[in-house]
This record gives C-alpha cells, sequence and structure tokens, in this order.
C-alpha cells in the first residue's frame, strides 16, 4: 500500500522503499522498482488501486536491489525508464556488477538476483548534473555508486537513495559499502545542509530529520579510514586488512557481502593513497599497502 508523504509525493515502504510522483495528468514516476519480480509486481498492483499510470522509472543507481523490477515493470508498460549513464551501463549489462566487484568472471555464488538484476532497457540517460524530469528535481549523491543520484519532489521531499545508511545496518556489516570515500563525505556533507521537509532513504524509516544518521555514517567512515591508516604501521595486503576487520568486529558474512565487504576497504585504500598518506608495492607476488 502507498503511504501518503506531502502533495502529490508517496513512497511504498519495504526492504526497498520505492518512491511515487504523482503528475497533473494522473501519471507516475517511479523512484527505483525494488529488488525482482515480485517488488514491481507489488508497484503495480499499488498503482492500479490507485488508477495511476506509470510514465517513468527513475533508477537513483544500479545495484540489483533498485532496479530489480525494471524488466517485470518494462513488460507490462511503456514507462520509460532514466538512469545516469554509469549506472545505466549495468542496468542494460547486469553480469557487470558482479564482475567488477569479483575482479573476472563472478563465480556462480556471485551471479544471484541480490548482485545481478534482470536485463532492463534505459530509455533516457541522466546527465551525471543537476537535471529536470518534468517538475522532478534529480540531485547528484555519488559515494555508494559513482553515478547515484536522489530525486527531489515539488513536495520538499527527497528520495536520497543509499546515500547513508541506518544505524542497524552500520551495527551488522561495520563496513558500509561505499564505491568511493571522498565522493561519499562531500555528499553526507551535502544532505546534512540540504533542506528537504521529508528525506526517504532506500533502507531505513522516512525521517524529517537525518542529521544523526548522516554523522553516524560520516563518523563510521572515517573510523575505518583511521583504523587502515593506524594497521599500515607495517605493510598488509588488502586481504590482511578485511581479516583483521572481520575478526575484530566477528563480521559473519555470505559470500557477497565479503566481496562487497573487500570493495569497500579498496576505497578507502584509494582514499588514503590519493591524500598522500599510503601507496601499493608489489612484494614478493603480492600486493601490499605501505606508508609514504
Amino acid at each position: 500500500m502507498l503511504t501518503h508523504l506531502a502533495g502529490d509525493t508517496y513512497v511504498l515502504t519495504g526492504p526497498v522503499n520505492i518512491g511515487l510522483y504523482i503528475h497533473a495528468d494522473g501519471s507516475g514516476t517511479a523512484v527505483d522498482t525494488g529488488l525482482d519480480d515480485g517488488s514491481g509486481r507489488r508497484l503495480l498492483k499499488a498503482l492500479r488501486e490507485k488508477g495511476i499510470t506509470l510514465a517513468h522509472i527513475i533508477n537513483t543507481h544500479s545495484h540489483a536491489d533498485h532496479c530489480g523490477g525494471n524488466a517485470f515493470v518494462q513488460k507490462r508498460t511503456s514507462a520509460s525508464i532514466y538512469a545516469t549513464p554509469i549506472e545505466a551501463a549495468i542496468i542494460e549489462n547486469p553480469y557487470l556488477e558482479p564482475f567488477y566487484l569479483y575482479g573476472g568472471d563472478p563465480m556462480s555464488g556471485l551471479q544471484t538476483k541480490h548482485l545481478m538484476a534482470k536485463a532492463s532497457r534505459v530509455d533516457k540517460k541522466i546527465k551525471e548534473v543537476p537535471s529536470k524530469l518534468g517538475p522532478l528535481s534529480i540531485i547528484p549523491l555519488p559515494g555508494h555508486a559513482p553515478g547515484q543520484i536522489g530525486v527531489l519532489t515539488p513536495d520538499n521531499v527527497l528520495f536520497c537513495a543509499d546515500a547513508f545508511f541506518p544505524s542497524h545496518t552500520l551495527d551488522k556489516y561495520y563496513l558500509p559499502y561505499y564505491a568511493q570515500v571522498a565522493p561519499a563525505l562531500t555528499t553526507l556533507d551535502q544532505l546534512m545542509d540540504f533542506g528537504a521537509d521529508i528525506y526517504v532513504p532506500s533502507h531505513g524509516c522516512v525521517s524529517t530529520d537525518i542529521t544523526a544518521a548522516l554523522t553516524a555514517n560520516k563518523n563510521r567512515l572515517d573510523e575505518i579510514t583511521d583504523r587502515i591508516n593506524s594497521l599500515l604501521a607495517r605493510p598488509r595486503s588488502r586481504e590482511q586488512i578485511v581479516t583483521w576487520f572481520y575478526r575484530e568486529q566477528e563480521i559473519n558474512s555470505t559470500l557477497a557481502q565479503y566481496f562487497l565487504s573487500t570493495a569497500a576497504v579498496s576505497a578507502h585504500l584509494t582514499y588514503l593513497s590519493e591524500q598522500g598518506q599510503i601507496r601499493p608495492e608489489i612484494k614478493a607476488g603480492t600486493l601490499m599497502w605501505v606508508k609514504n
């Protein structure tokens, strides 16, 4: 069931919150479609109950839990799908998500619906700068994914994708998946001063004040960076760093989560390297990270 937020803005809550804006002509724009056919079916059912024709889908980014319902919806409606160029490439070629996480042809354990959505066609590429889709504003929110965006409605409701994570996610995994650390920190700062009336994260609860969540995410990123920097008092490989976090935080992990954690650590290593604090060196066939 759709939950009314303000004006013509609604949300279909669930494991991944799906946004909806109803235009003056009675058509709707959805923000993401969820994980799979089931979430796409649930979205269309909610629209039918309200007598809304779906005209557009805006994918905030290409992770499977945000675009996995696209293919189902696309077969049953004439809705156009929008995404930024880099995210569109993965939405149309979902094999790329487990491919880039694994660094090569991904094992079958990574080719699941949680990391590889059904392919869908992206009709229009949104440039990675603020632009308009009718009365909706596209807000760049890179960090969790390079081309991630948020959607601001005229009712001053911001669908903010995975720009930040709820506290229970930070507690459960410790290493939040941010593909880029510097852009993620910038995005968190941007949201701190954004001024929307209502914020809808893709995971977690709708809120009028996200200050605590933003602070917790920023603190966690800083904490991880500092811990990695301290660990590199002696040279270590990326895998040794991941192992240290798993032991220290007693993380229980699936195969997919392990590779997400490894990618998150990689992002912090790049961040420290770009700051000139560390550098990579290949020693006896192993890529080690050392302090400058």
